[in-house]
């Protein structure tokens, strides 16, 4: 993949017959009640959303990013009916590396849904991506979601300390990362 080049559309992964598709503003109201409630969106690294319209704008913002390769999130689709929602970010084709993020609607949670959508966001960064690296950053008590992450093989690099602004609390954030040539 050239650097600035578009990020696809949509991808499907044979593997778990998963399909993720560009998020769309439109599907602000699909995420919106999520995303204002405080708990999840502090797992998630973020303010609660103030509007179903912020989240419309960011969502915005970010498809105009994957325009350019540079993030994407995408919702993934599991029998038609949106099941989460996952994004690259921060992609370096330069370095080959990016960062993912990954949310499973409750109703879908304690599936193993996680597991496999971190798997194939794995296969699409190693594979069309042609990337060599893969991270996430987790809160310390997001224990389900580290969970996620050793069960796909990713090695705990560290923790970095007063890391991430939540609202008006600096939190710390555990750091994974599977490499392509070391953790295959």
């Amino acid at each position: 993949m050239d650097i600035f080049q578009a990020l696809p559309a949509q991808w499907q992964d044979e593997s778990t017959r998963l399909v993720f598709r560009l998020a769309q503003p439109s599907d602000g109201a699909t995420f919106y009640p999520q995303w204002k409630d405080p708990v999840v969106a502090r797992q998630l690294g973020m303010v609660p959303a103030a509007s179903l319209s912020a989240v419309q704008t960011k969502l915005g913002y970010d498809l105009g990013q994957a325009q350019i390769g540079a993030a994407g999130r995408y919702v993934v689709v599991k029998s038609g009916r949106p099941v989460g929602i996952v994004g690259f970010n921060d992609i370096d084709q330069t370095d080959a590396r990016t960062e993912i993020g990954y949310e499973v609607l409750p109703e879908f949670q304690g599936q193993g849904l996680g597991q496999r959508i971190v798997a194939a966001m794995v296969r699409q960064a190693w594979g069309a991506l042609s990337l060599n690296r893969v991270s996430a950053g987790v809160l310390p008590d997001n224990l389900a979601s580290q969970k996620v992450l050793t069960h796909n093989h990713f090695i705990q690099e560290g923790r970095l300390r007063q890391f991430q602004r939540i609202g008006d609390q600096l939190t710390d954030l555990i750091v994974f990362s599977k490499v392509k040539n070391l953790d295959a």
